[in-house]
């Protein structure tokens, strides 16, 4: 049973942080959430939040949780401890308009089903965490639902979990040798991509900030003029259909800055597709009315990383998107801008005490990172 717990709270994860909806402006609780419960079948095996508190903040580990901890292997413990630091900050006017989407109702329709109650309020009881949770100062987490759940436990039922994702494509990972951009068909990539819809839908930005989850992990915190729509997975591929569906909307950036190609080079794109692609979405950029368009190269990854087929690409390859970067950028008189992020790497390779898996950034990566993109948006 335990063996499956991982697994399930990095799922559970991805859902609570974008299955954020908005039913109850006004509403409060005078109950949380203090113990998640994990069920299979007759054994349930339960864990204090506060504890997931502690281990998130300090690292500290209860006796309670080590139980669970025990049956995981170091790299999914890790795993767990990076999903519990994700943070969302959501806008609750896009939120009102999400609720009312075919896609927030199936899912939120969808979660619930995993939630195990005796009653029949599951749908009301995951608005109100979700919602609240957002509310909270730190944004919406694993941590903020719990802490806002309207019951003292939350009971998750293991196989209905297990039987939810398998069904619902909530992840976007090819089951062939070589990883593809599913994005598309991603349940959840709908749904953020709705949420992009809403909260950007007629507004103008000074600056536009697109990539994949290196830049997904700045959040909202390169201030209320720009607006992040990094999305976890994104290629030129799916970059190019998330600019086609944001088009309607009219929104306009007067910077805009494009920083894909690593999962390119997982994807194992060839250059003229990349450059094809690469080329689209800078027309379907210039066609919003943007004024400049920056573009940061490929994220490398640690030799380590990039010997892990389901971590990151090839650092040859990551290499060989770039030259191709570079030839589109010079072809359509856009410039690569690599100073600000030179920090990250030595002789083009991630340093070890910038990344938390060899792949994404730490704190103090994410610091570089998010100054590079002050600096470009600050020019």
């Amino acid at each position: 049973m335990i063996k499956n717990l991982y697994r399930l709270i990095l799922c559970l994860s991805g859902c609570l942080i974008f299955l954020t909806f908005h039913s109850f402006l006004d509403s409060s609780s005078s109950l949380a959430a203090e113990k998640i419960v994990v069920r299979y079948g007759i054994f349930d095996q339960s864990l204090p939040v506060a504890d997931l508190r502690k281990y998130a903040e300090t690292k500290k580990v209860s006796s309670d949780l080590q139980s669970f901890l025990g049956y995981l292997k170091p790299k999914q413990q890790q795993q767990l401890q990076q999903a519990l630091q994700v943070k969302k900050s959501l806008d609750i006017v896009a939120l009102n308009k999400l609720i009312d989407s075919q896609i927030g109702k199936l899912l939120l329709f969808g979660a619930s089903k995993a939630i195990a109650r005796r009653d029949q309020a599951g749908i009301p009881a995951l608005r109100s965490a979700l919602l609240i949770g957002a509310k909270s100062p730190e944004g919406l987490s694993i941590l903020s639902f719990l802490e806002a759940y309207p019951s003292d436990r939350l009971v998750i039922d293991v196989p209905a979990t297990l039987d939810l994702l398998s069904k619902s494509k909530l992840f976007f990972a090819s089951s062939g040798a070589t990883p593809k951009d599913n994005l598309s068909s991603s349940p959840l990539w709908q749904l953020e991509l709705q949420y992009q819809v809403y909260a950007s839908e007629g507004k103008q930005f000074s600056g536009c900030l697109f990539g994949d989850s290196i830049s997904a992990q700045i959040d909202n915190t390169l201030g209320e003029e720009n607006f992040n729509f990094g999305i976890n997975g994104l290629s030129s591929i799916s970059l190019v259909q998330q600019l086609q569906r944001l088009a309607p909307t009219k929104v306009k950036c007067d910077k805009t800055i494009i920083a894909v190609g690593a999962n390119d080079a997982l994807y194992q794109l060839s250059d003229e597709e990349f450059s094809k692609k690469l080329k689209e979405a800078i027309a379907l950029v210039r066609t919003s009315g943007t004024k400049q368009i920056f573009i940061i190269p490929a994220f490398y990854s640690t030799v380590a990383a990039s010997k892990d087929p389901t971590l990151a690409a090839p650092l040859p390859k990551v290499e060989q998107i770039n030259a191709a970067i570079n030839q589109v950028a010079a072809s359509e008189n856009v410039p690569v801008v690599t100073e600000g992020i030179a920090p990250l790497y030595e002789n083009n390779v991630l340093k070890d005490n910038l990344t938390t898996d060899g792949d994404h950034l730490n704190a103090e990566g994410l610091k570089i990172y998010r100054q590079a993109l002050l600096n470009i948006l600050g020019k």
